[in-house]
């Protein structure tokens, strides 16, 4: 995690993006695509003092305990998370609403090499957390059911950094450890912590699935046979992994007990 930096070179990137990720601006707006977004965040980060704006798709957000204080939206070029200080998120940014963040005021944060949205820091850390009371100032649910928040099916080889954040489903693969629990238990304490399990598919490639201990599932166990996973790609420190997001209508319900065998960016 860093500190904001660099907030001069911040302003040549977003002169840089090219219109065709643009869209109809609002008033006094300018709407830019989520990639063009984050590109103002490379190689340090930056406040966003432009008047701008970016629109997508809530793929994930705290329904399940799996992204608490945290959403994530997506558009047609990439993922975006957003680190926001309130419970509750699902309530008021359901999955799949269109959402619009008006971005000025807000920072671009370098997480482990992941670019984020959140408040301007005042410490440490790469950018705070947005204030629940000033929600309404930048995040507005401007439709409810669009009905797009649908994953892109990719093979475990082809997922790579470019596609943090983004929303995805995996077919075929089953879990190494199944019937071990969703987050492994301290040691010390017995307390449920953040865990990485393994998907496979047939062709022994593997990828991790990392879940916190505050979904609601952490103690049930990981079902056996093959089937389908869809969630959320997290990438920090050089390590990809996967975080399932909404336990009973993507994962549970979607996954087959059957016999265990052996993104465009700105221009």
């Amino acid at each position: 995690m860093r500190r904001i930096a660099g907030f001069s070179l911040a302003l040549l990137l977003c002169g840089a993006c090219d219109t065709s990720t643009k869209a109809t601006p609002e008033p006094q707006a300018e709407l830019v695509s989520i990639a063009c977004l984050k590109s103002l965040g490379t190689g340090g980060g930056c406040v966003v003092t432009r008047d701008l704006t970016v629109r997508g798709t809530v793929t994930a957000n705290d329904l399940r305990g799996e992204f608490p204080r945290t959403l994530v939206v997506e558009d047609a070029t990439g993922g975006l998370s957003i680190a926001v200080d309130r419970t509750a998120l699902a309530d008021l940014f359901p999955l799949g609403c269109e959402l619009t963040v008006h971005c000025t005021g807000l920072a671009l944060g370098d997480y482990g090499g992941k670019i984020r949205l959140g408040a301007r820091p005042t410490g440490d850390y790469d950018v705070d957390r947005i204030d629940g009371a000033d929600l309404g100032r930048y995040l507005r649910c401007t439709n409810p059911n669009n009905h797009l928040r649908r994953p892109r099916t990719a093979l475990l080889a082809d997922v790579g950094p470019a596609d943090a954040d983004r929303y995805v489903r995996f077919e075929g693969v089953r879990f190494v450890e199944a019937g071990a629990a969703w987050c492994a238990p301290d040691p010390d304490t017995g307390e449920r912590v953040a865990t990485l399990r393994t998907l496979i598919d047939d062709a022994g490639r593997t990828f991790a699935v990392r879940t916190l201990p505050s979904a609601y599932y952490a103690a049930e166990p990981l079902p056996s046979g093959k089937g389908s996973v869809s969630g959320i790609v997290d990438y920090f420190n050089g390590e990809l992994s996967l975080r399932v997001i909404n336990y009973e209508a993507d994962f549970f319900g979607a996954l087959r007990a059957t016999p265990a065998t052996h993104p465009t960016a700105c221009p």
